[in-house]
């Protein structure tokens, strides 16, 4: 296979790591995870069947290294934050609030709407 045939087609794939942002973040953080568990492993003292925290390490890697691959092949970049959202689910938790302390509060009804007939008082009408 001539050397010309490889890079035209790992082209698409180099043009997409230097676009896409969230794939180079995914693939740096995957080495920067194996080189940790390299660097623990390599201690004598180590048994790797047995140590959690390298088993923790080599997984996030595994992870990140193959979300990297996916974002590279599929063209995925990171998702935009939606803060839309959480504004809504603020005001909604404002207004639940508000309605509950008008509903506990008899001075805090009569003070914004106004003093409404209250028992033993006569109303306007008799």
């Amino acid at each position: 296979m001539p050397a010309t045939d490889t890079a035209s087609r790992l082209t698409p794939y180099i043009e997409e790591l230097l676009n896409n942002e969230h794939a180079r973040e995914n693939l740096r953080e995957g080495a920067s995870q194996l080189r940790a568990a390299y660097e623990r492993s390599k201690k004598r003292w180590v048994k790797a069947t047995r140590d959690r925290k390298l088993r923790r390490q080599l997984e996030s890697a595994t992870t990140a290294l193959s979300a990297g691959a996916r974002a590279l092949a599929s063209g995925r970049h990171k998702p935009k934050r939606r803060r839309g959202r959480r504004l809504v689910w603020l005001m909604g938790v404002g207004t639940l609030g508000a309605g509950l302390a008008l509903a506990a509060n008899e001075d805090l009804r009569s003070s914004l709407f106004g003093s409404s007939s209250q028992p033993g008082q006569p109303s306007e009408g008799s």
